[in-house]
């Protein structure tokens, strides 16, 4: 039987408040396979000036501890749906940084709010990524880019396996990982939001790399 969106919304929380203790250790297993996606990530934000930075499904804040140490005169918030994860967050007194515990499909912030919104392996935990991409959309201001990095396929065997066969197992292993999206279907969601999609590249590691524009045009500071 399907689950419901909140059922997978309370495994998520459920994994995630197991993992925050070690969330950054070398013990994390596959937590530690995110770290490949920081420099790509890093690297794609310090190719234009922001002022304000939103990391979507923050987790314990590994990527804002960067960006903090690195732009320490930049504003930053972090979103993520596991009490314990932001509470660790937190903990690390960042600089200009506010933590938020909430949901990533019902983004609580206002209209035109940051320069780039950034989500690290964190979308496959959605029931509803569309609805994140609407929000991501609305929170941007004009010219805002959303820098997205995700696992991705669009063999059809290995689609087929994940769908099948790996995620019912590790949501039976109380993981709360939903779907694995391909290129399309993402490229799909962030046109449907109103982005214009700059960057879509399938890179190591079964790794997409995508870089969605809010069409418009504003200086970093407004």
């Amino acid at each position: 039987m399907a689950k419901t969106s909140r059922q997978y919304k309370e495994l998520s929380i459920k994994e995630f408040t197991r993992a925050a203790s070690k969330y950054e250790s070398d013990s994390t297993g596959v937590y530690k396979l995110c770290r490949h996606d920081y420099p790509d990530i890093l690297e794609e934000i310090e190719k234009e000036d922001f002022q304000t930075l939103l990391d979507a499904g923050c987790g314990t804040a590994p990527m804002l501890s960067l960006l903090s140490e690195k732009y320490p005169d930049r504003l930053y918030t972090g979103i993520d749906l596991t009490p314990t994860m932001i509470e660790a967050a937190r903990a690390k007194h960042l600089p200009n940084a506010e933590f938020v515990i909430g949901d990533c499909e019902d983004l609580p912030f206002a209209d035109n709010s940051f320069n780039v919104i950034i989500c690290s392996q964190s979308m496959h935990h959605y029931p509803n990524p569309q609805a994140f991409f609407n929000g991501a959309f609305r929170c941007l201001k004009a010219g805002g880019r959303l820098i997205l990095r995700e696992f991705t396929s669009d063999n059809r065997l290995i689609q087929w396996f994940i769908a099948r066969v790996e995620m019912p197992l590790l949501n039976l292993a109380g993981y709360g990982d939903v779907k694995m999206y391909t290129p399309n279907e993402i490229k799909e969601m962030c046109r449907l939001a109103g982005f214009s999609v700059e960057k879509l590249e399938k890179r190591k590691r079964m790794r997409l790399h995508c870089v969605a524009r809010k069409p418009g045009r504003s200086s970093p500071a407004e």
